[in-house]
């Protein structure tokens, strides 16, 4: 801070004042204030430094210190839709992943729009971020994240795939996820099945549907799905894909791979007379907070949101720290409730 002594101005505290002050090395005093780089330093050291830079009302000086490290501090978070309610947990978990080690994140939603995507890469790496979390990715970017990002700034996808792209990445056991959701429903005694397709380039929602269909398929059962796929996870597009469907003749039970397009299934239900789960048992993915609350609540399978947020922090501070990319995949888990039961006679 500069203040004002007889109406001259006073430079503002620098780190060597700070570091006079607490009487140690400018160096010492850089790590003490510095999140990341303080882990060998005695615990009243750090607190001597903190004390003093408060005393001085010392700032730091970020560009100076990224100009002397070769680093902002910042990691540039992509996402696809922040109306999403998995993405508020999914980002919390990776900012304070990132925080811990004394990085902030930068968000930018790409609304689904490959061009809006590759103009928000662009500007990342021209900020020089020190690293970027994907989490927008659809089938066919590999080509198009080399090319923009390439080797200049590590990158990881989170909850997106790339197929065999190589990048670091941490999903969720989506063909695992429709799987256990299938598994449900077959033990439950329904045999003819739905489900509403989300977009076929989006990796979680391929394999979602995979280990869906392959499960019901494998154990006698009918896939009676419309055949289409939703443009967007909103409770819109499940009231759609859900009156296609039962155009078809009505499923005893459907697989929505989202938990909006699962209450949008069970809206669209309602208005054509049927009741869930008396008529057709519905089953979401995600687990999102109101699916609890919803009548009936609702039976998902659940995404660890805020771990794999944390996962992908871990990813990105090890790629910056100079390690291989690698995978890491959560398990899924099925949270039964009561939009799922026996169908009827």
């Amino acid at each position: 801070m500069t203040e004002r002594v007889s109406g001259r101005r006073v430079r503002p505290a620098t780190l060597r004042d700070v570091a006079a002050r607490a009487q140690v090395h400018v160096s010492t005093a850089s790590r003490a204030l510095n999140d990341g780089a303080k882990r060998r330093l005695s615990p009243e050291t750090i607190e001597r430094v903190k004390r003093a830079a408060a005393e001085l009302s010392y700032v730091p000086d970020l560009v100076a210190t990224g100009l002397r490290s070769g680093r902002t501090m910042t990691v540039g978070v992509v996402t696809a839709d922040l109306e999403n309610p998995l993405n508020a947990p999914l980002i919390r978990g990776l900012s304070e992943g990132l925080e811990r080690d004394g990085f902030v994140t930068l968000v930018s939603e790409t609304v689904e729009s490959a061009e809006r995507c590759e103009r928000i890469l662009r500007h990342l790496v021209q900020r020089r971020v020190d690293a970027i979390v994907d989490l927008a990715a659809r089938h066919g970017d590999a080509e198009m994240l080399r090319t923009i990002v390439g080797d200049s700034v590590p990158l990881v996808l989170g909850v997106r795939d790339v197929p065999a792209s190589g990048l670091a990445a941490a999903v969720h056991d989506d063909y695992g996820g429709g799987r256990i959701a299938a598994e449900h429903l077959l033990e439950l005694g329904h045999r003819r099945v739905a489900q509403l397709r989300g977009p076929t380039d989006v990796d979680p929602f391929v394999r979602r549907a995979n280990g869906f269909a392959t499960t019901i398929l494998a154990a006698g059962g009918e896939d009676a799905s419309a055949g289409e796929e939703a443009w967007k996870l909103t409770v819109g597009e499940g009231e759609r894909l859900t009156r296609a469907t039962l155009e078809r003749g009505t499923p005893t039970a459907i697989f929505a791979p989202s938990d909006q397009m699962a209450i949008g299934a069970v809206r669209a239900l309602t208005e054509a007379g049927l009741s869930c789960p008396e008529d057709v048992s519905v089953v979401g993915y995600n687990d999102v907070a109101i699916g609890e609350y919803l009548t009936p609540s609702l039976t998902t399978v659940r995404l660890p949101s805020l771990e794999l947020g944390e996962s992908a922090a871990v990813l990105a501070v090890e790629l910056m720290e100079g390690e291989q990319p690698r995978r890491i995949e959560l398990p899924a888990e099925l949270v039964v409730r009561g939009s799922t039961a026996r169908p009827a006679a």
